[in-house]
Formats: C-alpha cells, sequence, structure tokens
C-alpha cells in the first residue's frame, strides 16, 4: 500500500485579469503549499474504488476518484486500485483539498501500475479536471497563470508560521467569479511588487503586499471573513489574506509564540472555526 500525503494550498496573491470566451478566466497567483494534508492511501484491487473519512465525498464524483479513472482510461493497466482518503483539509475552503487529493491519486497510481510517466504528463491529465491539479503535483511555490495551470517555480517562501482560519461556510467558486465580471472589477496588477517582496523575504515587506482581488466580491456576503481577518491582525499577526474564492482565511506570523496568540485568540471567537498552525513546504504530496 501506497500512503501519501496531498498537501493544501494557499494563494499568496490572486489576481483576475479577463475572461476567457470560453467563460474560464485568465488568472495571476502566487500559489504556495502547506504542511495541512489529507492522507491518500492506495492499494492493488482488481477495479477501481474509493472510500474517504467524509461521506458527502465518498462517490464518484470524488475529484481523485475522476483523476483515478482517467489515468486508467489514457493507459490501460491491467489493475486496479482502492483508494482511501483520510480528511484533514476543510473541504470547498479555498484550500485545494480536492485538487490536492487528485494530484497526490495520480502520482501514487503512477508507482502502483508502474507507469513511469513523467510529472508533466501526470499534469496535463490533471487539468482536465481542475486547474489547481498541476499545481498541486508540483507544490512549493510557483507562479500560476492562465487558468492556473501554466506554472514557474519561485524562490521558496521563507519558513514562516502560519495560521490557517476556516468559517463553517459555503461559497460558490463560480458565483464569486460571475459577480467579479458583473461588477467590471479592474484587476490588481501588482503581482511584479508581491514577487519583489517575496524575494525580499522579509515578513513585512511579504505581508504588505498579499492581495486577493476576490476579497471585494466575498466579504461584502459573508462580512465574519473579513472579521476574522481583522482579528488575526489586532491579535499580532503580520499578515492575513483570504485564499481563492473563500471561505478560508491565513495569517502569517512572525515566530510560533506569535501564531499560537493569534489561533488562540480565533478559537475564543467561535468554536466552530477550523483552526491550524502550519507551515510553508516545497512540495505538493510527499510519500511516506
Amino acid at each position: 500500500m501506497l500512503s501519501i500525503k496531498a498537501y493544501a494550498k494557499i494563494n499568496l496573491y490572486l489576481d483576475v485579469i479577463s475572461r476567457y470566451p470560453n467563460g474560464y478566466h485568465q488568472i495571476e497567483s502566487i500559489m504556495q503549499s502547506v504542511s495541512l494534508h489529507d492522507l491518500v492511501e492506495i492499494s492493488p484491487a482488481q477495479d477501481l474504488s474509493l472510500s474517504t473519512t467524509s461521506r458527502e465525498l465518498s462517490n464518484k464524483d470524488n475529484l481523485a476518484f475522476k483523476a483515478a479513472e482517467l489515468l486508467h482510461s489514457a493507459t490501460s493497466p491491467k489493475a486496479g486500485a482502492h483508494i482511501n482518503i483520510t480528511k484533514q483539509i476543510p473541504v470547498a475552503a479555498g484550500l485545494a483539498g480536492g485538487s490536492a487529493d487528485a494530484a497526490a491519486t495520480l502520482a501514487g497510481l503512477n508507482i502502483l501500475w508502474e507507469l513511469n510517466l513523467p510529472v508533466e504528463e501526470l499534469q496535463q491529465i490533471g487539468e482536465r479536471l481542475g486547474a489547481d491539479i498541476p499545481f498541486c503535483l508540483a507544490g512549493g511555490t510557483m507562479l500560476a497563470e492562465g487558468r492556473g495551470e501554466k506554472l514557474t517555480k519561485l524562490n521558496p517562501m521563507p519558513k514562516f508560521w502560519i495560521v490557517l482560519v476556516t468559517p463553517p461556510l459555503r461559497i460558490s467558486t463560480a458565483d464569486v467569479y460571475r459577480l467579479v465580471d458583473e461588477r467590471e472589477i479592474a484587476p490588481l496588477y501588482t503581482g511584479t511588487e508581491f514577487l519583489g517582496a517575496l524575494e525580499s523575504g522579509d515578513i513585512t515587506q511579504i505581508s504588505a503586499m498579499l492581495k486577493n482581488l476576490l476579497e471585494e466580491v466575498v466579504f461584502p456576503l459573508h462580512p465574519d471573513i473579513e472579521g476574522v481577518k481583522k482579528l488575526a491582525i489586532t491579535s499580532g499577526g503580520s499578515g492575513a489574506l483570504m485564499s481563492g474564492s473563500g471561505p478560508s482565511v491565513y495569517v502569517i506570523c512572525r515566530d510560533e509564540e506569535v501564531a499560537n496568540r493569534v489561533a488562540n485568540d480565533l478559537r475564543s471567537r467561535d468554536e466552530a472555526l477550523f483552526v491550524d498552525i502550519v507551515r510553508p513546504v516545497d512540495k505538493g504530496f510527499e510519500i511516506t
């Protein structure tokens, strides 16, 4: 049996540049893998099957199962596999949990079925299911362009302490992007400045350049998310930002003591919040 850590993703920067004719959006984003992970276990079997600790995800609509089906169809191995996913990444939270599971599944099946496919080919298969899957196969610190599938490796993010906070909300990514279009929100165009801050390695500069255009449409609809962000800063966080289309917010902290204080303040605010302290990692998945 293969045991694989599937790491979550945060967006250090997210801009929406334009809308493609097919309805997808051109983005510019700096993506970062973090240590919060699901555990994907893959074992030999005659057919393809999947189980998870999340009842709502234990079906054939699961992105990991779809990834397994696509890879099986593309390569025709003489075996199947059973995939078991222990969920720790909150579902539909802007942390790419489903994409991370799919990426880990593709990587694991590539080994189990002895396919020896290069990661670029796995990324092409994954891209058919979701724009975040190519990043989750690469991981680390990446510039993502196009729909998110065009990746450029960047210098690693400094090993700051990060507090992840997920309110008990579900937000439709499609609805968020629709609102961006309807309100004709102008692009940020500050990606170059963020890259400069990232290269400096300075927490103050990086925190000042954290930006996510989607906050402009999400915060008016869900003011509690903005409240979480403000509380995190007043508790001592150096910078905070909503990840993806939300509802998760992450907080960059100077050291472990500050991270613990921010996490405790957030937990005391609302017991329903998912709160975890994580670190940046330099990979999208890890076979253990």
